[in-house]
């Protein structure tokens, strides 16, 4: 285990766009809060409508990310978008 963690590891640096990658973990790992906090907020503790509104505003943002990510990764994979194909007539 400790082997495949180490080479995914060197394999995430090594491989080029680990900015691209890092944006990745960051967006799961917010996720990952933001659906403890919602368990949390279903299970037991009480929330108030400020603590839905938070919640609702963090999944937003990372939705937003999420959207970027894709569109760098699609624009660093010098793929062609239709706007640019019909610009250039």
């Amino acid at each position: 285990m400790k082997k495949f963690i180490g080479e995914q590891i060197s394999r995430f640096f090594n491989t080029g766009q680990w900015a691209l990658k890092l944006v990745f973990l960051v967006v799961l790992t917010e996720l990952a809060i933001i659906g403890g906090v919602t368990l949390g907020c279903m299970t037991g503790t009480e929330c108030d409508e400020n603590d839905s509104n938070n919640i609702k505003h963090l999944l937003s943002l990372a939705m937003t990310k999420s959207f970027a990510l894709y569109a760098a990764e699609k624009a660093s994979s010098k793929e062609k978008y239709l706007i640019e194909s019909t610009s250039k007539k």
